[in-house]
């Protein structure tokens, strides 16, 4: 029976009043990809559309969804956007079809590096946190003509603001973590300590998405995007200290960066990520975070974990244990959303890219077995 009953089904993925994760209305859980080429990849290539047989696949495989880049990556990127709707959106319109063909949901992030906004639009990147800045207006510009656009369709599951930006917040030495002049990607303005974040600059924006989304869409989850927190984010924030925080206070943080209505919390880390002073294994770091979301009827979802560590070429043995180590974590502490990262990642090289095409393959059979088995039918 559902969870909540209404006259119509929610559409996509929606939260319960006490945080059960629900997908049309009745209780959810499943395992999916992070897939960023799906869009990116004919953003620079039009006549690139190797995402229809992707989602075939994933589809095929009981890889029931996937967390995608919905926008450019740099400045350059977005160029499209300014000049030429009509055709950014025929690309966008694209992957949306064809997921829905498919039968594939998406996870749809809507600034996935965020100082490309900034840098389009010729502000330092501290003008997130002004409402009146020309950073949030193109932001609001961009969400309603995304959000109305795809309202109704039954891909989309849930919206998305960021990817990893909680890791950049309250750095007191901000001169390591701004962004890099890379005129490749049309980041040509020389960052300066006006590009830093901090949590307040962070939640303001995350408040103005929130109410923005809402405007149009008032029933599917909205995400952070968030890693799991600095290990010192606590008093980094209250004390600009880089002090381990202990397992209270990384709760505390890891909550204050999913704030209101972001739900479920995000976090990306995986068993062979670096742990905190007051854990001992990856298990007990999942349930702390678990933990946590429940504690503010939310639910988790582990949005990035990797199967091998960078710079390293690991067996498909390692790679296998790595996923039986979080899946384990999953059904132990009653996660109901994850995604491995990273699904057909094509215009770059990463060790953790995972293909149906090699023997990768069955870190993917993994995945859908698992989902086979555990998830409802």
């Amino acid at each position: 029976m559902p969870v909540n009953s209404q006259a119509a089904p929610l559409p996509g993925l929606s939260v319960a009043q006490d945080g059960t994760l629900l997908r049309n209305g009745v209780r959810y859980r499943g395992v999916g990809v992070n897939y960023t080429d799906a869009f990116l990849l004919p953003l620079r290539h039009p006549e690139d559309e190797s995402y229809r047989d992707d989602f075939r696949k994933l589809a095929a495989n009981h890889i029931p969804f996937a967390r995608i880049a919905a926008c450019g990556f740099g400045p350059r990127d977005y160029q499209l956007y300014v000049q030429d709707k009509e055709n950014y959106f025929k690309l966008l319109d694209g992957v949306v079809q064809a997921a829905e063909e498919a039968n594939v949901g998406l996870i749809a992030n809507l600034f996935w590096a965020n100082s490309a906004v900034s840098d389009l639009v010729g502000e330092p990147r501290d003008q997130w946190g002004n409402s009146q800045s020309k950073t949030r207006q193109f932001m609001r510009t961009y969400v309603r003509e995304v959000v109305s656009r795809y309202v109704n369709s039954p891909a989309i599951w849930g919206w998305e603001f960021s990817n990893e930006l909680n890791l950049l917040l309250d750095n007191p030495d901000a001169r390591r973590n701004l962004p890099p002049v890379n005129p490749q990607l049309g980041r040509t303005r020389r960052p300066s300590l006006d590009d830093a974040l901090s949590t307040e600059i962070f939640t303001s924006a995350l408040s103005d998405l929130a109410r923005t989304v809402r405007e149009i869409d008032d029933q599917r989850v909205l995400l952070t995007g968030n890693s799991v927190p600095r290990f010192t984010a606590y008093h980094l924030q209250t004390e600009r200290r880089n002090v381990p925080d202990n397992a209270a206070q990384f709760a505390t943080m890891l909550l204050r960066q999913n704030p209101g209505p972001f739900n479920p919390v995000c976090i990306h880390t995986s068993p062979i990520s670096p742990l905190p002073q007051f854990t001992k294994e990856y298990n007990e770091l999942i349930r702390t975070c678990a933990g946590a979301a429940r504690s503010a009827s939310k639910s988790l979802y582990i949005e990035e974990f990797v199967t091998c560590p960078p710079k390293t070429a690991c067996s498909i043995a390692t790679r296998q244990e790595n996923v039986s180590k979080v899946l384990a974590a999953i059904q132990a502490n009653h996660v109901p959303l994850a995604s491995v990262w990273t699904y057909e990642r094509k215009m770059r090289p990463d060790p953790n890219s995972l293909s149906f095409k090699d023997d990768t393959a069955s870190v993917l059979q993994m995945i859908g077995d698992f989902n086979r088995k555990w998830s409802p039918q």
